[in-house]
């Protein structure tokens, strides 16, 4: 009796996600064994680095694809989801779990992996909910030895909290001061879920429009909510178009949705032009054949043109992970291993010239190792900047020209810009940023985030 109580609990926490509708003819194709990896690099903004026996041993099959997984430990599960990143091209992946199992795949994949905690409520093996808020101080040394790259996976909800609640204020705060994306849970959860172990689970609590007042206290915070805020659409797209440093991501909706349900979603807030804040994910727990699932949900949205696909898979994530993306476009992971980068941030705050007078300038100074530096680049986020003449950048009184793609009004904005050789010197280096003219009603800029990049 009890096996089969553990079944049904899982078998909720997938039924959750979908309506069975779906044909699952065109679901079971035989995954071949040869390598293959696709020319589009890919992003996965939600992972899990989940233990291989979380929901039971033998581990219950893929209810969409019928597949059980073939892991009978944790290497070998890490070793399977690795496997899908190879034959998808999945260059990067954002994931959380418990610490150990971070850890084990930060080890295996150092150089595609970036890790979080989940919390404050999470899967233990076999089925076990349980309930922890990491103490602060913590995180903050775990982030600072870069242990952690993430906050989150945040469960408020699981644990009947909401986004505004005090008991979350410390780590949206912490994650604001140190600049470390957060992902937060929205939507929904597995059905009768306070019957299962998560007693405070509520729906109401998932819509992310409650957490508007914490944008609002902490305007700097680099937050993507999960599962695209389904079902909550039309309050998802109000918070979006009011908050635009907001992204989500896609996971889960992808492949346990049918295609039908996941194609209407999605083409609704890419008609409130929201395409360039929608991320990919998998959401991938222990079923490795997620991946390619969740994958051709996006290559078989006939709506979508080949750039917006390309923004879904890693344009928008590399964009709100200001990621340097010279380090992630080659297909190949063993060019990937053999760079060497150092991401150097340079402001902790915003650098805002609101209004001003043409000849304004904010300048911040910085010191840098360059020793076995081979090439450098800097790079740039920031908002209504509406033309390379209205605002002008220096490095070290060199001009460095802004490219169009930062051109934008109000809607933050990452771009990468190689430096010339000579533009950086050993010691101190200052960057300046100067108004230049009014066009069309500008009245300045705002520079959110500032980092140099050194590849050796």
């Amino acid at each position: 009796m009890e096996i089969d109580m553990k079944k049904i609990i899982l078998f909720s926490i997938i039924i959750a996600l979908c309506s069975f509708t779906l044909s699952f003819a065109g679901e079971r194709e035989a995954e071949s064994n040869h390598k293959r990896t696709d020319s589009q690099p890919i992003i996965d903004m939600h992972m899990h680095t989940f233990q291989w026996d979380i929901y039971g041993n033998p581990p219950p099959p893929n209810l969409i694809s019928g597949k059980v997984p073939d892991a009978r430990s944790n290497a070998e599960a890490l070793k399977a989801y690795v496997a899908q990143m190879d034959r998808y091209n999945i260059v990067l992946a954002v994931g959380s779990g418990e610490m150990q199992m971070v850890k084990d795949m930060e080890a295996h994949e150092p150089n595609r992996f970036m890790g979080g905690i989940e919390f404050p409520k999470y899967t233990t093996p076999v089925n076990k909910r349980m309930e922890k808020w990491p103490a602060v101080e913590v995180l903050r040394k775990q982030y600072a030895s870069g242990q952690l790259k993430i906050m989150g996976e945040i469960s408020a909800q699981y644990a009947g909290v909401s986004p505004d609640d005090p008991k979350l204020e410390p780590y949206f705060s912490l994650a604001e001061e140190l600049d470390i994306p957060v992902c937060l849970h929205t939507g929904f959860g597995p059905p009768m879920s306070p019957y299962m172990g998560d007693p405070d689970f509520r729906m109401r609590l998932g819509n992310p429009l409650l957490l508007e007042d914490v944008l609002v206290k902490h305007p700097r915070l680099r937050i993507y909510i999960a599962h695209g805020g389904y079902p909550n659409l039309s309050d998802t797209i109000a918070l979006m178009l009011m908050y635009r440093q907001v992204y989500m991501d896609i996971s889960g909706i992808d492949w346990l949705l049918t295609r039908e349900e996941f194609h209407y979603y999605l083409k609704r807030l890419m008609q409130a032009r929201l395409g360039k804040r929608i991320m990919f994910g998998t959401d991938q727990m222990i079923w490795p054949d997620a991946v390619r699932m969740a994958i051709d949900a996006i290559k078989s949205a006939s709506f979508l043109t080949g750039a917006q696909k390309k923004d879904i898979f890693f344009n928008n994530a590399a964009r709100f992970l200001r990621l340097d993306t010279a380090k992630y476009l080659s297909s190949s992971s063993d060019k990937l291993s053999s760079q060497n980068s150092e991401m150097v941030s340079i402001i902790k705050s915003e650098i805002r010239l609101r209004p001003a007078n043409p000849g304004d300038q904010r300048s911040v100074s910085f010191d840098l190792d360059l020793v076995g530096v081979q090439s450098a680049a800097v790079q740039v986020t920031g908002f209504d900047i509406d033309g390379v003449t209205e605002t002008e950048m220096y490095v070290n009184k060199q001009k460095v020209a802004l490219p169009q793609e930062i051109v934008g009004d109000i809607v933050p904005k990452t771009v990468t810009i190689d430096l010339d050789k000579d533009a950086l010197k050993q010691g101190r280096n200052t960057v300046t940023f100067v108004f230049a003219d009014a066009v069309g009603g500008t009245t300045g800029f705002s520079i959110l985030g500032l980092k140099i990049i050194l590849r050796k």
